[in-house]
């Protein structure tokens, strides 16, 4: 029996809602830290901070519970932690940051995804040639079917890819996040 898998998407009222990282540097060491899971910083100093794209305005900030990321990494409001940490504990890690709105700062977390799978089909997947004559997977993307349960899972080799399961939206009923159904070869 194959599992239902989504995208994890923000609840969207406007362009230019995204939230990214204050500086280059940060992006670099956090993608390192949260998408390739290299332990390139002491867990102690890991308090990102982040900024809110124009497209926000600030009680929606405070609506959401799931926020779209420069790079590929889950955002959650206080409310997704309170009501689900303890079910994630074995496949998320959760990590206190704040996200720059104006001039207020509010407190939110940034998720480390624990779980790697072989989820990426690049096979069937659309493909786009770059200059120097290589290609990476590009849309339409596709994913393998999983038969084995999780909540959340990053793709071994495509790292910027990952995925929840439909125990995952089910847990999140009465929160603020969308789900996009994703395609199965």
């Amino acid at each position: 029996m194959s599992l239902s898998m989504f995208e994890l998407n923000q609840l969207e009222t406007n362009f230019n809602q995204i939230v990214h990282f204050k500086s280059l540097s940060d992006s670099q060491r956090y993608y390192k830290y949260f998408v390739e899971n290299e332990n390139i910083i002491a867990t102690k100093y890991v308090n990102p901070m982040l900024i809110a794209g124009k497209g926000y305005s600030e009680k929606l900030i405070k609506t959401i519970d799931f926020f779209n990321c420069v790079l590929p990494i889950p955002i959650f409001s206080k409310r997704f932690v309170d009501k689900n940490e303890k079910e994630l504990q074995n496949e998320l890690e959760f990590y206190p940051c704040n996200i720059l709105s104006g001039n207020e700062n509010m407190n939110f977390f940034i998720a480390r995804i624990l779980k790697f799978r072989d989820i990426f089909d690049t096979q069937h997947s659309g493909k786009r040639q770059l200059t120097d004559g290589t290609f990476i997977p590009d849309i339409p993307y596709y994913y393998k079917e999983q038969s084995v349960s999780f909540y959340i899972v990053r793709d071994l080799i495509y790292k910027n890819r990952y995925v929840v399961s439909d125990k995952f939206r089910e847990m999140c009923n009465g929160l603020e996040i969308n789900f996009t159904q994703v395609n199965n070869w």
